[in-house]
């Protein structure tokens, strides 16, 4: 997680096809043209449908992260405690969260 903001992805994290991934997940949350340098490094590791399936994951996360942007949805306390517990493994998550009202 602490590397999905990075650009150019850093050498040896990712495996061919995650960063495949990662980078056209970067490009399409920040409503960057899929170029074709971009969905032939999709191609090369993944068949039409399952292009499909990863431009519909992607497209899905980023219109609800949108929406509980928008209204500030508030987590419950088993979901906090897991995301902390989470960037307490990985060091800290580089994805900034909203503060909670008045925190």
């Amino acid at each position: 997680m602490r590397h999905l903001l990075d650009d150019p992805l850093p050498d040896g994290v990712y495996d061919p096809a995650e960063a495949a991934i990662v980078r056209y997940a970067q490009k399409s949350t920040r409503l960057e043209p899929i170029d074709d340098a971009t969905y032939g490094d999709l191609a090369r590791h993944f068949t039409t449908q399952q292009i499909m399936d990863i431009c519909l994951t992607v497209g899905l996360s980023n219109m609800v992260n949108r929406f509980h942007a928008t209204f500030q949805t508030d987590l419950d306390a088993a979901t906090v405690e897991a995301v902390e517990a989470g960037d307490a493994i990985a060091g800290a998550c580089a994805i900034p969260r909203p503060k909670p009202p008045g925190g």
